[in-house]
């Protein structure tokens, strides 16, 4: 029996040493491949940098050439040699480009192709800039500095286009790297177009009136680009990049460039029609250094996003030798236990090879403490229980990947200036309530509203007063229709709420209060500006043979009903009402031009 027990002894021994085993390569596998591919996109993060830094410098070399071809006649020799100078800088950052690239580029046609293209377009962009530089100062202004101008968009959009082909090169090689790369594209993106709408700037202040129309335009499609691509970046760059200097590159822009160097540029604009804006040499020297700070988050957001991936590939080397070590010891442990412990340890290991089993299952709870063993199978035991934190730290790093991509998920069905739900959402949203309407026998109604007279503000106080006007909406009538409630943006200026399990006059009187709380309503920094909006509701009862688009456009109809009754209202029949009012411009308009009259 003894000779039994021993036996047993040892072969749980053999047990337990190979699940150690196992589990101890599987971690060491893992961690290891883990290290490889964050030393790869180490590598590749570092080369999109060199282009990112290449296109940078095409970007940036608008800025001298635009002073050199605006300048005045006695800055020529100084503005010509900076041209020159910023030149030589462009022409060293695509060298180190293309020998970031030197081994790997080659093996795709099509990225040479649009590398020959950008140096292409950048040549003919510079001889274009020389052309202009070489005629009379009077003679340098309208359609030469626009073309010039122009020629150097392109290659910079070439370089965009290159750098874009090689972001996705790299994230099919390391998905890991996805997200830094988008950033870092959305930074440089960013700064190519506040030195484009300064460009825009430039090429107002010799142009003629007709030009003027179709730049100013172009400026103001630019400055709203210009605006999405901040917020995306203000957003999301401090939660993926957490570093304190990332941080302090944000509001550096918002104060330097969104709230100095834009202002200045509009002004300028104003200036032109009045025919007091400075030169194209003032304006460059005032406007270029507020975009410092936009190039300084580049480089903020490049630097942090190549020290995050060098610290994820150190921990998944340490983790890889911590795994290697612990393996190690429990063997030894196991070992010296069988030899030299055998029937006082024998207990003790029963249970240590349970406990390696329970991990390699996947059950990670903490197991019973076990009284009276020794400080050497104390320190096995202590070993097992750091190998079960590692696993249940890589659970919960797969559980955070799991709660990003719910939170990408919000983010694809939220409007992103009002921060309801989108159409897209909501039409989900609605279909589902819809399938439980028939099921239980509830109605369900859709109150569509829009703003009065939208367009007026719009032209009346600018663009940014208008989403300003939207955004107070959405946040004051959040808390009016309540947490339950689908509430989305339905497009323009136009919100649509979707009411389950209510009656018609429920979701009239809940489109008064809505219609109420938006008159009395105070817009920030217009406290002046006096908003009202016209409702439509509709409602289906249950087992109707309605779908949700029906429902919306009998919600629609009766919107545009409002809207020739006289707007600031509510209206949720098609019936006529029983005293007509006197036609009028307005209510006598067709159905078809009243969404146009909104």
């Amino acid at each position: 029996m003894r000779f039994r027990i021993q036996h047993l002894q040892w072969l749980g021994g053999i047990v337990a040493a190979a699940a150690c085993v196992a589990l101890g390569g599987l971690s060491l596998q893992t961690n290891f491949a883990d290290h490889a591919r964050f030393q790869r996109g180490t590598e590749q993060l570092a080369r999109f940098h060199s282009v990112l830094v290449a296109a940078h410098a095409i970007s940036a070399e608008r800025g001298p050439a635009n002073g050199a071809m605006g300048g005045a006649e006695e800055k020529q020799p100084m503005l010509t040699a900076a041209l020159a100078s910023k030149r030589a800088e462009t022409d060293s950052r695509i060298a180190a480009m293309e020998a970031s690239f030197a081994g790997e580029r080659g093996r795709f046609a099509e990225i040479d192709a649009l590398q020959s293209d950008m140096l292409s377009r950048l040549a003919a962009g510079r001889r274009a800039v020389d052309a202009v530089i070489a005629l009379p100062s009077v003679e340098r202004s309208g359609t030469p500095i626009r073309t010039a101008i122009e020629a150097m968009f392109a290659a910079a959009d070439a370089s965009a286009t290159l750098r874009d082909r090689l972001g996705r090169e790299i994230v099919a090689g390391t998905p890991q790297v996805a997200t830094h790369v988008l950033l870092n594209s959305i930074a440089g993106n960013l700064r190519e177009e506040t030195g484009r709408l300064g460009s825009y700037v430039v090429m107002q202040l010799s142009a003629d009136p007709d030009q003027r129309r179709r730049l100013e335009v172009q400026f103001v499609a630019t400055r709203a680009r210009l605006e999405l691509m901040w917020r995306a970046l203000a957003s999301y760059a401090g939660a993926v990049l957490p570093d304190i200097g990332v941080d302090e590159a944000i509001t550096a822009v918002e104060r330097d460039y969104f709230a100095t160097a834009l202002p200045y540029a509009e002004s300028v604009i104003r200036e032109t029609s009045l025919g007091t804006a400075p030169d194209a040499d003032a304006f460059t020297r005032v406007y270029v250094p507020g975009m410092r700070p936009v190039e300084l988050l580049r480089e903020r957001i490049a630097t942090t996003s190549r020290a995050t991936m060098e610290a994820l590939r150190h921990q998944a080397l340490m983790l890889a030798l911590a795994s290697l070590l612990l393996t190690a010891v429990a063997i030894g442990a196991i070992v010296v236990i069988a030899v030299i412990f055998r029937d006082g340890l024998f207990h003790p290991l029963l249970h240590a090879h349970r406990q390696i089993v329970q991990i390699a299952r996947g059950d990670l709870s903490d197991p019973p403490p076990i009284r009276n063993i020794s400080a050497e199978v104390r320190t096995m035991f202590a070993s097992l229980d750091l190998l079960r934190e590692q696993q249940r730290q890589r659970l919960q790093l797969e559980e955070d990947q799991r709660l990003m991509s719910e939170a990408l998920r919000h983010l694809s069905e939220t409007d992103m200036l009002t921060g309801l739900l989108n159409r897209r959402a909501l039409t989900e949203a609605a279909e589902r309530a819809l399938y439980e309407s028939d099921r239980h026998g509830a109605p369900v109604s859709a109150i569509l509203f829009d703003i009065d007279h939208f367009k007026a503000i719009n032209d009346g106080h600018g663009h940014a007063v208008g989403d300003l006007v939207l955004k107070t909406i959405a946040h004051s009538l959040r808390a009016v229709a309540g947490a339950d409630v689908a509430f989305a943006r339905h497009g323009g200026e136009e919100f649509l709420i979707l009411l389950a399990d209510a009656p018609k006059d429920a979701a009239i009187a809940l489109a008064e209060r809505l219609r109420l709380a938006i008159e009395a309503m105070t817009v920030d920094t217009m406290p002046g500006l006096r908003v009202t909006s016209s409702f439509g509701v509709a409602t289906r009862t249950a087992g109707a043979m309605m779908s949700w688009e029906e429902l919306v456009a009998r919600a629609d109809r009766r919107l545009y009903r409002a809207k020739q009754e006289g707007r600031n209202r509510v209206c949720g029949s098609d019936e006529q009402p029983a005293a007509p009012r006197a036609a009028t411009a307005e209510t006598t308009w067709f159905p078809q031009m009243a969404k146009a009259a909104r």
